[in-house]
């Protein structure tokens, strides 16, 4: 029986060879479904519909005459061809991601797009002050933002750079600390907490973020018996709840202190997130990513007191 390696050198062939033909484009496709085992996570990481992750991994198979997935109660799990293939194609999008970086990295123009992803809520309150300064001094550049706490994938070309939370582990990646960022509680200034103008986790009702299960933690030891009436996994929206006066949250201080709703609170404060910036080493000195990283050095040694909580 014929290997993947063997039919897919058969399929590559010249035409006078084979009429076969193996379109490496489908091979994208497989990898997504390969590394996240279902139709419709691999659709939502390449911007496409499920049916087509299908209908390529399908045409795949149809031009290798082989089956690479099969079904399982957990999801799409490769078959033995499936796993050879994927070290074949694994090596192949190395190669290519590579030089799509070696000629990034000697584009000298600084014009095109610089793709960027970063938690929501500094997308959202911390970034759009800046954005004009980037666009006068950089008319040609464009900053594509992505606000997603999800951890993008530099080294695939998923972004170009990344501002996280927390030390990255990220291997290939240049990484430098920008921030720190510090957190306390705020209630509306019209409750009960916002008059006492401190945290009583007996008497108080809180909000709970989701989206931070460190800092939950954090608070189930401080106040395990606390009164949650509202949880939400994004900082933005649980600061418009804040707003109504429904609880006592706990927000980053750059946030919740430019908020004239609302009221800072006395009371422990958690240990401060630190502000990740990473980029891939090939690309940190194009023209384009070098000129972002010069914006957002200066973005954040202009809010650095903001993110310290500095008052």
């Amino acid at each position: 029986m014929a290997t993947v390696r063997q039919k897919a050198q058969r399929s590559a062939a010249p035409a006078q060879e084979s009429h076969s033909h193996l379109d490496w484009g489908h091979l994208r496709f497989f990898l997504e479904l390969v590394r996240t085992g279902s139709h419709a996570r691999a659709a939502k990481r390449l911007g496409v519909d499920r049916n087509t992750v299908a209908r390529r991994v399908a045409a795949l198979e149809a031009e290798l005459g082989l089956a690479l997935f099969e079904r399982g109660p957990q999801g799409w799990s490769q078959t033995p061809a499936g796993q050879e293939l994927a070290e074949l194609a694994g090596r192949v999008e190395e190669d290519v991601l590579a030089l799509a970086r070696h000629v990034d990295a000697r584009d000298p123009a600084l014009r095109g797009t610089a793709r960027l992803t970063t938690v929501p809520h500094l997308a959202t309150h911390l970034l759009p002050p800046a954005l004009p300064a980037l666009r006068k001094r950089h008319p040609e550049l464009l900053l594509e933002v992505v606000a997603d706490a999800r951890a993008f994938d530099l080294s695939r070309r998923e972004a170009d750079l990344a501002m996280r939370l927390g030390r990255p582990r990220d291997s290939g990646l240049v990484a430098r600390r920008l921030s720190q960022m510090a957190f306390t509680f705020y209630a509306a200034a019209a409750t009960e907490a916002g008059s006492r103008g401190a945290v009583d986790f007996r008497a108080d009702p809180f909000l709970g973020d989701e989206g931070d299960p460190l800092q939950e933690r954090w608070l189930d030891k401080l106040g395990p018996g606390r009164r949650v009436v509202h949880r939400c996994n994004s900082t933005t929206s649980l600061l418009a709840v804040a707003r109504q006066g429904l609880g006592v949250v706990l927000l980053p201080c750059y946030i919740g202190d430019a908020d004239p709703t609302l009221r800072r609170l006395d009371g422990p404060e958690p240990a401060p997130h630190e502000i990740w910036l990473l980029v891939h080493g090939d690309l940190r000195r194009t023209p384009r990513i070098r000129a972002v990283i010069d914006w957002l050095d200066e973005l954040v040694a202009r809010a650095r007191p903001a993110l310290l909580g500095q008052r």
